[in-house]
């Protein structure tokens, strides 16, 4: 049966993944008792937040499926996160799928510039053809993370941000990472590269599995290269 979470011990159950850690940083974040963002268990099998209407899901192989199905419907969100595994056990045609993938690589100090003016950031990543929404949106969301220690990003930058890279959700035991871009006129220079396997290195070294979503199959190769591994596919179910 799922119940609500009030405490960030009522998510350590959860195995060291990618949702894992969006649910787990989202928690630390905004807590049991923000309006807009809501978290649920289910005994110690399944995980649930829905912040913003952005459902991600986390399960083991014991999880009632058939509960959480009837939950997502009647709960309701805009749009479902989970594994590829999950969203086909739950019946759903997802509206987008790639890969994810696991840094395998050495550990190492993160030399690039912290905390980079967001608005560049912001602008670059929409740019390079992220689905970013409006800046006043971004900067309550990331900020409120990054004050938190539950995202962070690194940069390189020139007179503007040539590159950016973000820890995107810092979980207990596991980090995803996203939000990668390079400008346009920087490209060919491997300056993401760089910022991609330093980013994750410094996560490993704390300890933590680091995976990171392909936004689309092309990059899986560009991953490959420095030091990640394919590990799954990730879905997103849109039900607008």
């Amino acid at each position: 049966m799922l119940k609500l979470a009030d405490n960030i011990t009522s998510f350590l159950f959860l195995p060291q993944d990618a949702y894992a850690a969006r649910i787990q940083a989202l928690f630390k974040t905004y807590g049991s008792q923000c309006a807009f963002a809501q978290f649920w268990t289910q005994a110690e099998n399944a995980a649930v937040c829905r912040v913003d209407g952005v459902m991600t899901l986390c399960c083991n192989e014991d999880a009632d499926y058939e509960e959480l199905k009837v939950f997502v419907e009647t709960v309701g969100c805009k749009t479902l996160v989970c594994s590829y595994e999950v969203c086909a056990k739950l019946g759903y045609t997802p509206s987008a799928s790639s890969h994810i993938v696991e840094y395998k690589g050495d550990i190492c100090v993160n030399p690039f510039c912290e905390n980079p003016d967001l608005k560049q950031m912001h602008s670059l990543l929409l740019q390079c053809g992220f689905a970013m929404g409006d800046y006043g949106s971004f900067l309550a969301d990331f900020a409120a993370r990054l004050n938190k220690g539950t995202a962070k990003t690194s940069a390189i930058v020139s007179n503007s941000i040539d590159a950016c890279a973000s820890a995107l959700f810092i979980g207990e035991k596991s980090v995803l990472l996203g939000a990668v871009a390079t400008n346009p006129e920087k490209r060919g220079k491997g300056l993401a590269s760089e910022l991609v396997s330093s980013l994750a290195g410094e996560m490993k070294a704390q300890g933590k599995r680091v995976f990171l979503f392909c936004r689309e199959d092309s990059l899986l190769g560009f991953y490959k290269k420095i030091g990640f591994v394919a590990c799954g596919k990730w879905t997103e179910v849109n039900f607008d």
